[in-house]
């Protein structure tokens, strides 16, 4: 009876972690290989420690008051997303990690985080784009894709657009 409470109890975890998109650090072995995965790109952020889960993306429209707010073109961090957008700033909304994170969302690219979401929706990622996009936003849908956690973007970058 113990063994089976114990198992019980053990499954629920198990099936909670994984689906909750917590992450847990495991510190391996020397010979086992403990080098953390590191995020190489063109952006000038190699060498910062990075981790990549399953999470739902979806698609939004900036601009469209129906799916964004009372002000439609701007996002959570005061930025005009609908400029950004136009100017080709690559703009997703997402709860789990802080503002201004970039994230690089597998078969889409990186992003960089400057709105927020629902907090019902705390564990996906939601892509801004166009407010002329619709049909593109629409056929997007909801997928499970991978997504990296990068870093932080320098205030620089984004004041300066």
């Amino acid at each position: 009876m113990r063994k089976t409470i114990l198992l019980t109890f053990v499954t629920a975890v198990v099936i909670f972690w994984i689906g909750s998109g917590i992450v847990m650090t495991v510190m391996l072995a020397p010979e086992a290989g403990s080098k953390f995965p590191v995020g190489d790109s063109p952006s000038g952020f190699a060498g910062i420690p990075t981790s990549a889960l399953v999470r739902e993306v979806t698609a939004y429209n900036v601009g469209r008051r129906n799916q964004t707010g009372d002000s439609p073109c701007i996002g959570a961090t005061g930025q005009n997303l609908c400029r950004l957008i136009t100017q080709g700033l690559r703009i997703c909304a997402a709860n789990f990690v802080a503002p201004k994170t970039i994230l690089n969302i597998e078969g889409y690219g990186e992003c960089v985080v400057l709105d927020r979401m629902h907090r019902r929706f705390s564990h996906r990622v939601d892509i801004a784009m166009g407010e002329e996009e619709v049909g593109k936003a629409l056929e997007f849908g909801i997928r499970r894709l991978q997504v990296e956690v990068k870093s932080a973007l320098p205030e620089k970058w984004i004041g300066s657009r």
